[in-house]
């Protein structure tokens, strides 16, 4: 009987950080949709038309580019991406000042999930350390007492 080894522990940093990305995703989605109810609903009237259909459309290529986001969080230059896809939201509340509060919503859960995604690595890094020590520690003392 062949036993498996157990999948190793994802990082709590990248979980935190896909799971954030992936929900802000359907943030936009929703909040692209918003706009295009709003235009319509002529609620939105003030502002040239040119800027709702780009709001629109800028809302579902936000969607994409947090999903392609949250896919690439394990480059380096995915927490970069993720910084940067935080700011179209905080600016389409010049608009729609509800898009802005979701969008300051989630640089919190951001920064949130950067913080303790990290220091919950940096954890579970000190505790792994600490028992492979304990084990090497035992396996030394049973190797000596089974010299004498």
């Amino acid at each position: 009987m062949t036993e498996t080894q157990p999948r190793p522990q994802r990082p709590a940093i990248l979980v935190f950080t896909q799971a954030v990305l992936a929900l802000q995703a359907f943030t936009a989605l929703f909040a692209a949709l918003t706009v295009f109810g709003l235009a319509r609903g002529e609620a939105l009237s003030e502002h040239p038309y040119s800027l709702i259909l780009s709001m629109i459309v800028g809302g579902f290529v936000l969607m994409l580019l947090l999903l392609l986001a949250a896919g690439v969080q394990q480059r380096r230059w995915g927490r970069w991406l993720g910084w940067v896809l935080q700011v179209p939201m905080l600016v389409a509340g010049l608009v729609v000042p509800a898009i802005a509060v979701m969008g300051a919503v989630f640089v919190a859960l951001w920064i949130m999930a950067l913080r303790l995604g990290g220091k919950i690595d940096r954890e579970r890094a000190e505790r792994d350390e600490a028992a492979a020590a304990a084990e090497t520690d035992d396996g030394v003392g049973a190797a000596e007492g089974d010299h004498a």
